[in-house]
C-alpha cells in the first residue's frame, strides 16, 4: 500500500510537477544568452574530447608512445579538462551576473586551450616539436582569462 507519506519520502514527482520542471528547464535553455551558450558549448566539447583523448591515450596509445610523449599528452588533456569545466562555470556566471568580463575570460580560455592543449597533442602524437612555440601563447591566454575573472569578481 502506497501512502502519501511514503511518496514524499521517495520524492516522487506528480505528472504536473514533472511537466512544470521540464518547462522551467526548457525556458532557461531558450533564454540562455548567446555568450553563455558559446562558453557552455565549448566547455562541453573540450570535456568530451578530453575524456576521449585521455582514454585513447591510456588504452590505445600506451604501447606506441614513449614516456615523454605520454607526459606531454597527459598535460594537454589535464589542462583541457580543467578549463572545460571552467568554461561552463564562466558561462553560468555570465548568465547570472551579465558581466561582459566573464564572457571575455571565456573567449580567452577557448583560445588558450586550443593553442595550449592542441599544440601539445600535435607535439606528442605527430612529433611537431616546432609547435612548442605556440604552447606558451595558449598558457598566457589562460592566465589572462583568470586575471580577467578575478577582476570581474572584485569590480562593482
Amino acid at each position: 500500500m502506497d501512502t502519501s507519506a511514503s511518496k514524499q519520502e521517495r520524492h516522487e514527482k506528480t505528472p504536473h510537477e514533472k511537466v512544470a520542471s521540464e518547462k522551467v528547464v526548457h525556458e532557461f535553455v531558450n533564454k540562455m544568452p548567446k555568450q553563455t551558450k558559446i562558453a557552455v558549448l565549448f566547455g562541453a566539447v573540450y570535456l568530451c574530447l578530453g575524456i576521449i583523448l585521455g582514454a585513447f591515450a591510456a588504452h590505445g596509445l600506451k604501447a606506441s608512445l614513449n614516456e615523454y610523449q605520454m607526459a606531454v599528452l597527459q598535460t594537454g588533456v589535464k589542462y583541457q579538462l580543467i578549463h572545460g569545466l571552467a568554461l561552463i562555470v564562466l558561462g553560468l556566471l555570465y548568465s547570472i551576473y551579465r558581466k561582459r568580463l566573464f564572457y571575455i575570460a571565456s573567449i580567452c580560455i577557448i583560445m588558450g586551450v586550443f593553442l595550449f592543449s592542441f599544440s601539445l597533442y600535435a607535439i606528442a602524437l605527430l612529433s611537431l616539436s616546432g609547435l612548442g612555440l605556440v604552447t606558451p601563447i595558449g598558457g598566457v591566454f589562460m592566465i589572462v582569462a583568470w586575471l580577467i575573472t578575478m577582476y570581474a569578481v572584485v569590480k562593482d
